[in-house]
């Protein structure tokens, strides 16, 4: 199942996965700063789970034909923040990774339960083959999120979640590699072999360990 090669009989499948990952990530970012005391995201239509203010056309028509793509980012102020601003920016850099998980889980636990109770069965071709699809690929994509915006680089959340853990000191350093993030993300993408170390080896980790949990959840319901 490759997420990001151009084939025309899974784009609706991936288009449906992309949308509700999009929007929930984006929407855990904005909750979590509404709940930290910035409305910045609230004010601009941002707190909602719509995925039209979420979602960039452009960003989600490169990942669905292309290797790369993104939604719109959630404006957040941690100047509004109540308490640790730098551990805000933390939790909320986080919310949204940690939702693509929840939702890996989910994905998984149903596509564990359809076939517990054997519910492929009773569907006809057609359906059969677009709800595993549409679920195996709500699966992939979500922990695909999750491993990447982990990635300590550059507009990802896993930098700003390595950057606001960091003493102030190294914020210097922080800002400095910045300007290069754009251009490792470039490399990431365009390098199978460094994607494949990078990137294919957790998320078949994360999947196997997803899937062995959602197969937990299923059998006590």
């Amino acid at each position: 199942m490759n997420l990001f090669h151009f084939e025309w009989e899974t784009v609706p499948f991936r288009l449906i996965a992309f949308v509700i990952a999009f929007t929930l990530h984006e929407w855990a970012h904005a909750f979590v700063a509404w709940r930290l005391g910035d409305p910045t995201a609230q004010r601009e239509g941002r707190l909602t789970l719509n995925p039209i203010p979420h979602i960039d056309p452009f960003g989600l028509i490169l990942i669905l034909f292309g290797p790369f793509g993104w939604a719109r980012p959630v404006p957040v102020n941690p100047f509004n923040f109540r308490g640790n601003k730098r551990l805000g920016m933390v939790y909320v850099a986080a919310a949204g990774p940690f939702v693509n998980l929840i939702l890996a889980v989910v994905f998984g636990t149903a596509i564990a339960l359809m076939e517990r109770y054997q519910v492929w069965g009773q569907l006809s071709d057609k359906m059969q083959d677009a709800v595993e699809m549409t679920l195996w690929f709500s699966l992939v994509i979500n922990c695909g999120l999750f491993v990447f915006n982990l990635l300590p680089i550059h507009p990802l959340d896993g930098s700003n979640i390595l950057r606001f853990l960091a003493s102030r000191r190294w914020d210097p350093f922080f800002h400095k590699l910045d300007v290069y993030g754009p251009w490792l993300l470039l490399l990431l993408i365009f390098l199978p072999g460094f994607s494949n170390l990078i990137l294919g080896i957790p998320l078949q980790w994360l999947l196997e360990n997803v899937m062995s949990l959602a197969n937990l959840l299923a059998a006590m319901i």
